[in-house]
């Protein structure tokens, strides 16, 4: 087990997991958000 935490290939994957994530949460835009209208907001809110 102590190999395997010390292993550079599950560190990159960690990592690469942590960069994708943050990566989705950041750039993934919310439907409220891109609603420029009460009426559009709206629409989107009942969806």
């Amino acid at each position: 087990m102590r190999s395997v935490l010390k292993s550079g290939f599950l560190w990159q994957f960690a990592g690469g997991f942590a960069l994708g994530a943050i990566a989705l949460v950041t750039l993934h835009p919310t439907e409220g958000a891109r609603a420029t209208t009460p009426t559009e907001a709206k629409a989107a809110a009942t969806r």
